[in-house]
């Protein structure tokens, strides 16, 4: 099975704000704190992220889409350099107009195949657990701000 972690949030923002926010690999680092570096060459990037004490390269690219209601970034993360191993994954953003408001749909997408078990533990993890520290989709919420505030 893979693994898929999704999340919520309505934001006081247009879909074309979020959107143009979101296709920006710049903004990387404030939706996740364990960027470290990132080089931004039109819709691609590269870089270095921390995760459990280890520094890890990771590249990313955010594809052109005529869709003005999604965002997909295809991501790769050198797990071990030793072994050459990586990780791909696949984070979409749906961008939902709703009214005044905009609702905001994150979907983590893990590429590789895990035992059942293994997808039943994160999910009950997930559910039960307290995550430490803001959620990507808390993150988003702190930068983008409504449409006239500076």
């Amino acid at each position: 099975m893979k693994l898929e972690l999704t999340e919520k949030t309505k934001l006081n923002a247009s879909p074309e704000t979020i959107h143009e926010w979101l296709c920006d690999l710049e903004n990387w680092p404030k939706i996740n704190d364990k960027i470290k570096s990132i080089t931004v060459e039109g819709n691609r990037c590269f870089g270095e992220m921390e995760f459990k004490g280890k520094k890890l390269e990771f590249a990313g690219i955010v594809p052109e889409d005529e869709d003005p209601l999604k965002v997909t970034c295809n991501i790769v993360v050198q797990i071990n350099q030793e072994r050459e191993d990586t990780e791909h994954l696949t984070v979409v953003y749906e961008i939902n107009p709703q009214g005044l408001s905009t609702q905001v749909v994150e979907r983590i997408i893990f590429e590789r195949e895990i035992p059942f078990w293994g997808w039943l533990l994160v999910k009950l993890i997930m559910k039960l657990g307290k995550p430490k520290g803001l959620t990507n989709l808390q993150r988003i919420k702190e930068h983008i701000t409504v449409e006239g505030d500076s």
